[in-house]
């Protein structure tokens, strides 16, 4: 079997998730699917990756996390409670 050719270009994402940062007070990363739907843009694969996205985002400075967690409302997502993410506060 051969495995799945993943995108592991995090950068790819950070402008959707400066965006989601600048308008949201917190998001996931249903929203960051939602918009890279109505743009027409490619996500991550495999699914897996979004999370090392937002780690990637993380790292960089542009978001942190939030003590907070919410399931899923993507139709076949595993359900798993997600993580919110909002911009990083200036320190």
């Amino acid at each position: 079997m051969q495995k799945e050719i993943m995108n592991n270009n995090t950068s790819n994402w950070f402008g959707e998730i400066t965006w989601l940062g600048e308008n949201f007070d917190k998001f996931s990363v249903d929203e960051l699917r939602i918009l890279c739907h109505a743009n027409n843009k490619e996500m991550p694969t495999p699914a897996a990756n979004l999370g090392n996205v937002f780690r990637s985002a993380q790292k960089e400075g542009i978001i942190e996390p939030v003590e907070e967690y919410t399931k899923s409302r993507w139709r076949k997502s595993s359900r798993v409670p997600r993580q919110f993410w909002r911009k990083r506060n200036a320190k």
